[in-house]
């Protein structure tokens, strides 16, 4: 099943309020945040690949849509797990009890809603750790190959330049 909706605009994770939560990645967020919605528009590619595959109602969305889900979202990057995480809104137990959920009218919409949206933050955090973001790769990659260069490569240190087994046009 699919879901035929224009993209909505990516989330505001690069906030002041969440800043305060994970100062040490002050600098990341902006960077994911730039992934988002500048010219990678990481956001737009996530959600397209999401939108292809949900099961979730064009009326379930909406009501998603209408509660700011969309904008709650939140992507940081986790130094222990070395990929990009995400947190999802989700309508809570005690939905039937508040006002805001008005549009609401069963459990299973609830089920469908916040599973859907979790599923569309895991594709979205999964795109940016798979192709944008390097922060953890490169020492991996150093550590498995060494280092690596090509024969234009002006960072090569001067003793590997020097060195008869590179050749360096």
């Amino acid at each position: 099943m699919s879901l035929d909706v224009p993209t909505p605009t990516a989330p505001t994770i690069y906030r002041e309020a969440r800043d305060e939560q994970y100062e040490s990645d002050v600098d990341k967020r902006a960077d994911l945040q730039s992934y988002l919605d500048d010219e990678e528009n990481a956001w737009e590619e996530g959600f397209s690949d999401w939108a292809n595959e949900t099961a979730l109602s064009a009326d379930a969305y909406r009501i998603a849509l209408d509660l700011g889900f969309i904008e709650e979202f939140d992507f940081y990057w986790s130094p222990e797990r070395e990929e990009v995480e995400y947190e999802t809104p989700e309508i809570p137990d005690e939905w039937e009890d508040k006002e805001r959920y008005a549009e609401v009218d069963s459990w299973s919409t609830v089920s469908a809603i916040n599973e859907e949206l979790d599923e569309l933050g895991e594709t979205v955090a999964g795109l940016l750790t798979d192709y944008y973001v390097e922060w953890g790769s490169e020492r991996d990659i150093v550590e498995t190959f060494g280092d690596q260069y090509n024969g234009r490569d002006d960072a090569m240190p001067e003793n590997i330049r020097e060195d008869s087994r590179y050749e360096v046009d």
